[in-house]
């Protein structure tokens, strides 16, 4: 348990609520679950208090947990725009993205506005609806440089903050792809960056100065991307975008790892009939998990993957925390 700090627990986020299970040996048992009135579209653990956990909601602003998850508050005052689609905890607060494309950071009580994500991302469209906006798909920031926030944005590209959400500038550079999922910022190799997008995956060597496609060549639609505590990089993807999935395969999903740092990929499994959502280590710090859109969570180690729940609601986060 030493490997992840006191996180013993796996908290997972649905359309239908949120879980929590605990590891023992290879499997993982349920054992609470709560705010099942809510979609849940994502969650964040406080990096400094594993303790503290933040759940955004699709029409219903954020809550949050300081006992891990044993009483669940709704924030007050609430977020400014209720639909949420990411989450940061980060130096004691939280960050919110939402729709339309914005972010907010908790402050004194109460939010703000941080001006230049909705400003660099004016004017994108979500498709295939034109009449809907972007959104803040995903926050995160580099673990060797906090005050470095990256913000991808669905549909508008890659956002960055060196001064902790004060200002941004757009990062697109050899970025092909403006349809950002989720956004790595390894921990194991500094200055690494990768992105899974919508119709390719990325890295940057240079903390998002320059893009260049590292996609697998089976698999187009990116939905997550992951390290483990020795830097090996693991990849989420679809064949074809969310409108394929009602057909009789489904996503037709795999999971890649590489330990080149995305030179080349190794498929761990394939022909998943949900789109991998997000994955994250699990509570004994040597393997990874992964959550699905058809309501599975995946063990994933050297032998490959293999299914340890099933029948849960789509699966939107998956997170370590006490």
């Amino acid at each position: 348990m030493s490997e992840n700090n006191g996180k013993k627990a796996l908290h997972v986020a649905t359309f239908s609520g949120w879980y929590r299970f605990e590891q023992q040996g290879k499997e993982f048992r349920q054992t609470k679950r709560d705010l099942t009135y809510w979609t849940l579209t994502c969650m964040s653990v406080d990096p400094a208090n594993p303790q503290k956990v933040y759940a955004g909601s699709e029409h219903s602003g954020l809550f949050f947990s300081e006992n891990g998850g044993a009483r669940w508050k709704r924030a007050e005052p609430n977020t400014p725009k209720m639909m949420l689609f990411s989450a940061l905890a980060l130096n004691g607060g939280v960050m919110v993205g939402t729709i339309p494309s914005a972010v907010y950071r908790s402050k004194n009580g109460g939010w703000e506005e941080l001006e230049g994500v909705r400003q660099h991302s004016a004017g994108a469209n979500f498709p295939p609806s034109p009449e809907l906006q972007s959104r803040t798909r995903y926050l995160t920031f580099d673990p060797a440089v906090p005050q470095r926030l990256y913000a991808g944005i669905e549909v508008g590209g890659m956002l960055l903050s060196d001064d902790s959400g004060e200002t941004w500038k757009p990062a697109n550079e050899g970025l092909t792809d403006m349809d950002i999922h989720e956004v790595l910022a390894s921990e194991a190799n500094p200055g690494m960056v990768y992105l899974a997008c919508g119709e390719a995956c990325f890295r940057s060597l240079d903390r998002a100065g320059h893009w260049q496609d590292i996609s697998p060549k089976t698999h187009d639609y990116g939905t997550a991307v992951a390290e483990d505590k020795n830097g090996v990089v693991y990849l989420g993807c679809a064949r074809g975008r969310p409108n394929m999935w009602i057909r009789e395969e489904g996503a037709d999903a795999a999971i890649f790892r590489s330990g080149d740092k995305g030179a080349s990929w190794e498929k761990i499994t394939d022909h998943l009939r949900g789109g991998v959502m997000h994955i994250c280590p699990t509570p004994d710090g040597s393997r990874m998990i992964a959550g699905t859109s058809d309501g599975s969570l995946l063990l994933i180690d050297e032998s490959g993957a293999r299914e340890v729940v099933s029948g849960l609601p789509f699966v939107t986060s998956v997170e370590l925390g006490a």
